[in-house]
C-alpha cells in the first residue's frame, strides 16, 4: 500500500504546524486541500490508484482523528 494523502485534523494543528509536520516527517508539500476539518496534503494523484483499494490509516489517534494517511494499491502499468 502506497501513501496517496496525509490528513491533519485542524483542531490538532494549525495550517503552519502541519506544513511543518508534514516536512519533519519526510511527506511532500506539494497540493493542500482545506477542507472545513482537515488539511489535506496530497502525495500522489488519486488517479494512479486502484480506487476500490483506498484505506485510511490513523497514525495519530484518538477520538479526533488527529493525523490520517489515504493509503491504497497503485494501478498496475500496462507494459508498451
Amino acid at each position: 500500500m502506497d501513501v496517496q494523502s496525509v490528513l491533519i485534523s485542524k483542531k490538532y494543528l494549525s495550517e503552519k504546524k502541519a506544513r511543518e509536520w508534514i516536512v519533519k516527517n519526510g511527506y511532500k508539500l506539494k497540493k493542500i486541500d482545506i477542507t472545513e476539518n482537515l488539511y489535506r496534503f496530497r502525495q500522489q494523484p488519486p488517479s494512479h490508484f486502484d480506487e476500490k483499494t483506498f484505506r485510511i490509516k490513523v497514525i495519530k489517534g484518538g477520538d479526533d482523528r488527529k493525523i490520517m494517511l489515504v493509503v491504497g494499491k497503485k494501478k498496475k502499468r500496462k507494459p508498451y
